[in-house]
């Protein structure tokens, strides 16, 4: 039977159209699988960076922790080692590590679970004594033969001499679960190598061989590196990606990058099929419906084009979507934010920053659930909140930001209050009862060149000068703050070597009697740098209050105070007590009250001399804590005041509930003598309340004699201010007054 020339035709066409469809399809499921591993291998490098930024940080933390009981072990004598001892075990148990040691420069070492142990063969231990503060391979534990990462910092003296080493030991198996991920529905895995390829820690995960220790000589990882490039890379400290396979699991990929401790890598390795098995379903069924008809070629296409829809909206919603608030995130917002700002030019925008204080403590209380509901109820407040154009969404942890209208600070400034208001009365359905508070930067936008990451930056910036601040929860950045920021940079980059040579001073204001006879000085620090102007006192103060540095210049402004009474003891001059201010960085060391005690042993002086100032606006989580610490410090003697009374909300709290001997004034209040006629009798019932408790009570701002004869008239006692003459350096101040006794 002979074939007609049209029936030929038609079947020459529809071979064409098959090998035509099957061509084409085979070059677009090729090409679709090297765009979907081109973006396997960019979010697996993307991955392993984002463990690497994980590791450091705690690491970073750890050495941190470290240090900060280091500075504090190195307060006290050697031999007396029942204070460190105590901290080493709060440290271990509230940092969770494994264990903590001090090492003494013998190598004896003082563990904290108990054991004494010898450390002196160790190269950290070693090292420390040089001063080096290391991060060491893991190592078998002396104690229980376990498998631990060793950190050590070097404990210095007053002279900067080594007095020892403290370490702790973290269990590999933390770093393992620490850099565990879900990525890839569970199908990849990590590893923390040597560039040598031994192990230091491997992430839970039944793909990897646990019992080898190197993975180069691992039997199933055999193929894992057979040109040796990522060894190579490895050796010259270089990140990179290889592809291998193993015959069980098919083709993978490595992604390696150096975590800059040692020479550890971060290796984050995922199976190629996560990427193509979909891919490789499409390819085989398209050469199957390859000699259909045209009506099923079509239907494949539609079927391909939705898959790939479906694995571009999996792709976007694991990079632009918050796994918690379920809405865009940073990464999304902050493109919207970019184009707002670059092409609106309607309204005047601010960029707003805000978190929540002490978010971790909370956090540990409510558990990460009920801590979840907390940041999806700021979420809802702030979508309702929103006005059209504007923009929020959560960066990391608590930390949000807005986009907002800002037609002046003020109007600005009302809203944020009205959304704080709030976000605070959030309670959770539980019995953990916690204050809410936040604190907002607000970064106005006034150049049009800046990014949203840029404008991110300065509102972080501005948010942490107002950081945990009870009363001005909002910060603004313009050119005075980055002065600001300038001029608090370089306190804090001065700071250690200004404490170390001596450069803070000691002036005396004079608290005196109403015959004008000094009954006793107030003290302030003040920094002089050699050649230099003095730095506002206002400026580093505040900077020492906010990084915790205020607590050493106590200790230190306590040694010149004893300084100044051995020095009028010895010289046989008149004496008057001396009152420093006190921080509540050092009102929450345990150690506070001991130091003052050695200080005044050390110089002969008498505590009855030292007159210890609290600060009215103590935090109330404090007051049982600043209430032990008080008792304390008032049975070994030393006298307590209570600074600008009348300002604060906890003042009468503090005069019922702590051994108070002086009480000194607001000096808004004495200014306001013959001014405000209700300022009388408000005086004149401190005055009698003062004396019904057996209280010295001081009135701070006397500016003329007027204001002192009205104090006099209303029976008060002791007063102080500009009318008693300004500040004196120390060596200089009562050198010629009468002794007298608080």
């Amino acid at each position: 039977m002979k074939i007609s020339k049209s029936v030929f035709r038609a079947l020459w066409i529809f071979a064409l159209c098959v090998v035509a469809l099957g061509a084409g399809t085979f070059l677009y499921i090729h090409h679709l699988r090297a765009a979907l591993n081109a973006e396997l291998t960019a979010y697996l490098d993307e991955v392993a960076r984002q463990g690497v930024g994980t590791l450091n940080a705690q690491i970073q933390g750890d050495i941190r922790s470290l240090r900060s009981a280091a500075e504090a072990i190195s307060t006290y004598k050697i031999l007396d080692n029942k204070p460190w001892t105590e901290l080493l075990e709060n440290e271990t148990k509230y940092n969770d590590f494994k264990r903590m040691a001090f090492i003494l420069p013998s190598g004896v070492a003082y563990l904290s679970d108990g054991f004494l142990i010898d450390l002196s063969h160790r190269d950290y231990f070693k090292k420390g004594l040089e001063g080096q503060a290391t991060v060491t391979d893991p190592l078998t534990d002396a104690v229980d033969q376990g498998t631990a990462v060793i950190l050590s910092v070097p404990v210095f003296s007053k002279d900067e001499q080594v007095r020892g080493v403290l370490i702790a030991a973290q269990p590999t198996d933390m770093y393992g679960n620490l850099i565990a991920s879900d990525s890839f529905d569970g199908e990849g895995y990590s590893l923390i190598i040597k560039s040598n390829g031994d192990k230091v820690a491997v992430s839970p995960s039944s793909h990897t061989d646990h019992n080898a220790s190197n993975i180069f000589q691992s039997p199933i990882n055999e193929n894992l590196d057979p040109e040796g490039k990522m060894r190579r890379d490895m050796k010259e400290g270089r990140s990179g990606m290889i592809r291998f396979f193993r015959p069980e699991e098919g083709w993978l990929y490595a992604s390696y990058v150096p975590v800059g401790i040692n020479d550890w890598y971060f290796l984050s390795i995922v199976p190629e099929r996560v990427a193509v098995q979909k891919t490789k379903n499409l390819f085989w069924l398209s050469l199957i419906l390859a000699g259909t008809v045209f009506a099923v070629f079509a239907i494949l296409l539609i079927y391909i084009y939705r898959q790939n829809r479906q694995n571009h909206a999996t792709l976007y919603h694991a990079a632009y979507i918050d796994p918690v608030l379920r809405r865009p995130n940073w990464a999304k917002v902050r493109q919207d934010m970019d184009d707002i700002l670059t092409h609106t030019q309607e309204h005047n925008y601010a960029f707003v920053a805000f978190d929540i204080n002490k978010f971790k403590v909370i956090n540990d209380a409510l558990g990460y659930a009920k801590a979840n509901e907390l940041l999806q109820y700021i979420s809802s407040v702030l979508e309702g909140e929103l006005h059209e154009g504007e923009f929020y969404c959560r960066v990391q942890a608590d930390l949000f930001v807005l986009l907002l209208h800002m037609p002046s600070s003020g109007q600005l400034r009302n809203r944020l209050e009205l959304i704080n208001e709030k976000i605070v009365n959030f309670h959770p359905a539980s019995k953990d009862r916690f204050q809410l508070i936040l604190s907002f930067g607000v970064c106005p936008v006034t150049d049009k060149s800046l990014t949203a990451n840029d404008l991110l930056l300065r509102a972080v910036l501005a948010r942490d000068t107002v950081k945990g601040n009870y009363h001005d929860i909002i910060a603004f950045y313009d050119d005075h703050f980055r002065s600001r920021l300038n001029q608090e940079q370089a306190v804090e980059n001065n700071m250690e070597e200004a404490l170390t040579k001596r450069e803070f001073s000691m002036l005396l204001f004079p608290v005196l009697d109403m015959d004008k006879a000094p009954v006793a000085a107030e003290g302030y620090p003040v920094w002089t740098p050699p050649d230099k102007p003095a730095v506002d006192t206002d400026v580093f103060l505040r900077v020492f209050t906010k990084n915790g540095f205020i607590a050493r210049l106590d200790t230190y402004m306590a040694e010149e105070a004893c300084r100044l009474l051995k020095h009028w003891q010895d010289n046989k001059l008149p004496q008057v007590p001396i009152a420093l201010n006190i921080s509540a960085a050092s009102l929450r060391s345990p150690y506070f009250s001991s130091v003052l005690l050695q200080l005044t042993r050390q110089y002969g002086v008498s505590p009855s001399h030292l007159i210890l100032q609290l600060m009215p606006h103590t935090d109330p989580a404090d007051l049982p804590l600043l209430r032990q610490l008080a008792e304390r410090l008032h049975g070994e003697g030393f006298k307590l005041a209570l600074n600008r009374f009348g300002r604060g909300t906890v003042s009468l709290d503090l005069i019922q509930t702590l051994p108070i001997d002086m009480i000194k004034m607001e000096g808004e209040l004495t200014r306001d003598l013959g001014h405000n006629p209700k300022t009388t009798p408000v005086l004149s019932a401190f005055i009698r309340m003062a004396e019904d408790l057996h209280l010295h009570l001081v009135f701070d701002g006397v500016e003329n004699g007027r204001q002192l004869e009205l104090l006099r008239e209303l029976g008060a006692h002791w007063w102080a201010g500009p009318y008693a003459g300004g500040a004196q350096p120390a060596d200089m101040l009562f050198e010629t007054s009468k002794e007298k006794e608080i």
